[in-house]
Order: structure tokens, then C-alpha cells, then sequence
């Protein structure tokens, strides 16, 4: 057992991996059961009886409910802390999945299970800054901060990937319930071996109360710089990935090359998440490297716009896909510590609505292409407005940041 640290004197403890790990293995499953309808999403209207548009629905409302909930979210947080504010979302996902395994034909409770789930992702997504904060000194935490990342990028993928395979092999409604099993088990991690807090902190805690702090957030000018930059990172990511085929179909790519490109996508997004929150930390520099990521993405942005053939664009989707994608952690640890002493809570709280608006952005780009034939006249508007934010962001003053030792 561990012993505290003398007054005043900063200490970190191992057990925090421990905190990290569970926290990602969490992350990781609900995205699994966010997107595991999508890929089988024809057998599954079929056996429910629905359309493929009703089946796209459960993968949209988490959209939906996240941003009627992020606040509220961060309000409980603030209120009820990490255990009982996130760990009563944790068991809300292992019965929300057991009730989608053990009901799996029938829709309705699926839908209604679903909503549910899409309730518990802004407790766990909302809370990973002040996790962090807590656990972690201020030289780790965006390089931390890009680690957690990558456990909604993993399980983006596992769920797209693995589902279809277990369908054929288990069936449908079995598929289901494995996924169920798997929440089952991560709630019994998260409420057997997550604390509220080390034995002493990590840094400063001083903050202030949650309402206080959604005020702070929006009195601070460039809060809103980062939240347009956040807005069009994942805009432009989740843009590509949902408009991938129509995105490369006049580029000479196949079917299976074009699903390379969309898993391209997320590998490079989780590279670059480990990479770019790193170095910041190194050089004790945000606005320098977040500034410099934006810059050097744009390249590969208006690859995909004017490139042809599979090893052109798979180059420019992962040049773009790891300076830009690997901004997100950074914007999400340059905000907490611009905003601080605003609650981590508060400030990730407000930020992620501006992420979830990306669903404007994926409309226009579809709407673009039915008038234009393509998407390059969208692809080029994005990356015009990368150029303009990031000269914007220029503005923005780096907090002070501790650089990481070596």
C-alpha cells in the first residue's frame, strides 16, 4: 500500500497505469457497441423488419443524446465525482448491453437500450481530462490525454471489423450478447479497481464549481478558436469516414481498397494521437505544435481532393490523418489548461458539443457532392478553413506548461 506524499510535495503513483487501462478498455467497448449495427446493418433490417436508415438511427443517436446530455454530464461529475457519477454510468452500459443481447430481435428494446448507452459516453468522455488531471503531472497529460485516444479509435475499428466476422460465425442475436458479455466484465473493472483520486494530488486542484467554470469557459476568447478547431477536426474525419466511397470513387480505387483507406484513416488518426500530445509535452509548447499539425495536414486534405490511384491517396490519408486527427487530444489538453481553473469537466463538457456539430458538416458535404458530382469542392472549403483557423489560433496565448524531463 502505497504511502502519501509529504505536504506539498508532488508524487505520482504507479497504480495510475492501472486507472489509464481500465479507463481506455471502457471507452473501447462502448464505441464497439456504438457502431457494431453499422456493418451488418442489411441482416439486421431484415430481421427486424426496418429499414437500413432505422438501423443507421441507433449509431446516430449517440450523436443525438450527447448533446442534450454533455452538460448535465459534467454537472454530475462535478457534483457526485469520478465513482459514483461514471461508475453509475458504467453499470447503466453493462444492463443497457444485456438487455441489447438478450432482446436482440427485437428492435424497439434495442433502440430504447441504445439511447441509453448513448447517455453513459459523455461520463466516461467528459471525465478522461479530470481523470487525468488527478492521476497524472502536467508534463504526461497530453501525451496521456492522446494515449486515452486511442481506445474510441481501437474500438471504432473492432467494432466495424469484428462484428460481421462473429455474425457469421456465432449468428446474430449471439453476436450480441458476446458484446454484452464484454460491458459486463469492463463494469466490474471500472467499479473493482477505479479510486476518485491518488493518495495525493498530481497538481493543482484548486478549481472552481461547475457553474462557475461553464461561465469561465465562455468568457475566455480562445476558447472558441479551439472549439472551431475541434469542430473542423472532426468534422473533416468523420466527414471522410462516412463519404469514403463517394470520397474516392472517382480516384481508380476498388471496393476493398476503399475500405483500406477508412481503416488507413483511424490507424494514422491513433498514431498521430500518440505522436503530436507527445512532442507538445516535450517542447512544453501547445499553440506550436497544434498550429504546425493544422498547417502540415493540408497537404494531404487536398490530396484526397486531386490525387488518383490507391498509393497517392493512401499516402495523403495518412499524412492527413496523423497531423490532423492528431490535434484532437492536444485542442482537448491546450482548452482544459486555458479555461483552468475551470473544472476539466465543464470545459470537455462545452468542447464536445462542438465536436458533435460535425453532423452539420457531414450534411453539407453530402448535400455538396449531390450538386457538384464530387467532393473536392468541399474538401477544398474545409481545408480553407483549416488554413484560416489555424492563423487564427495564432492569437491564442500557450498556457504555462511544465516540460516533460529528458
Amino acid at each position: 500500500m502505497p504511502t502519501a506524499a509529504p505536504a506539498g510535495e508532488v508524487r505520482v503513483y504507479g497504480y495510475r497505469w492501472i486507472v489509464l487501462a481500465v479507463w481506455m478498455l471502457c471507452n473501447t467497448v462502448l464505441i464497439g457497441l456504438w457502431i457494431c449495427y453499422a456493418p451488418v446493418a442489411s441482416r439486421a433490417a431484415a430481421l427486424w423488419g426496418v429499414s437500413e436508415v432505422q438501423v443507421g438511427l441507433l449509431a446516430m443517436t449517440f450523436m443525438y443524446v450527447y448533446l442534450a446530455t454533455s452538460l448535465p454530464a459534467s454537472w454530475a461529475l462535478g457534483r457526485f465525482g469520478i465513482r459514483r457519477a461514471v461508475g453509475t454510468a458504467m453499470v447503466v452500459m453493462g444492463v443497457a448491453a444485456g438487455l441489447r443481447g438478450a432482446f436482440a430481435l427485437d428492435y424497439a428494446i434495442v433502440l430504447a437500450a441504445t439511447v441509453a448507452l448513448a447517455a453513459v459516453q459523455p461520463f466516461i468522455v467528459n471525465a478522461t481530462p479530470l481523470m487525468v488531471s488527478r492521476w497524472f503531472p502536467a508534463h504526461e497529460r497530453a501525451t496521456v490525454l492522446g494515449v486515452a485516444f486511442v481506445a474510441p479509435v481501437t474500438g471504432a475499428a473492432l467494432g466495424s471489423g469484428l462484428t460481421p466476422v462473429l455474425v457469421e460465425s456465432l449468428g446474430f442475436a449471439p453476436t450480441y450478447r458476446v458484446y454484452a458479455v464484454a460491458a459486463a466484465l469492463v463494469t466490474a473493472l471500472f467499479v473493482l479497481l477505479i479510486r476518485e483520486r491518488p493518495l495525493t494530488p498530481a497538481g493543482d486542484e484548486a478549481r472552481l464549481s461547475i457553474a462557475q467554470g461553464f461561465s469561465l469557459v465562455l468568457r475566455k476568447p480562445g476558447f472558441y478558436a479551439l472549439a472551431a478547431a475541434y469542430f473542423l477536426a472532426f468534422a473533416i474525419w468523420d466527414g471522410i469516414a462516412t463519404w469514403v466511397e463517394g470520397v474516392t470513387r472517382s480516384q481508380g480505387l476498388s471496393g476493398p481498397q476503399v475500405g483500406l483507406i477508412g481503416g488507413l484513416l483511424s490507424v494514422a488518426g491513433a498514431a498521430g494521437s500518440l505522436i503530436l500530445p507527445r512532442l507538445s509535452d516535450r517542447l512544453g509548447r501547445r499553440r506550436l505544435v497544434l498550429v504546425a499539425g493544422l498547417w502540415l495536414s493540408l497537404p494531404g486534405l487536398l490530396g484526397l481532393a486531386f490525387l488518383h490511384g490507391f498509393g497517392p491517396i493512401a499516402a495523403a490519408t495518412a499524412w492527413m490523418g496523423v497531423l490532423l486527427i492528431g490535434c484532437i487530444p492536444l485542442i482537448t489538453q491546450f482548452t482544459v489548461e486555458i479555461c483552468h481553473p475551470a473544472p476539466e469537466a465543464a470545459t470537455t463538457g462545452v468542447l464536445m458539443i462542438a465536436s458533435q456539430g460535425s453532423v452539420l458538416a457531414i450534411a453539407a458535404m453530402g448535400w455538396s457532392y449531390e450538386r457538384f458530382g464530387s467532393f473536392a469542392p468541399s474538401l477544398v472549403t474545409l481545408a480553407v478553413l483549416v488554413l484560416t483557423l489555424s492563423l487564427a489560433l495564432l492569437l491564442v496565448r500557450d498556457p504555462p506548461v511544465i516540460k516533460a524531463p529528458g
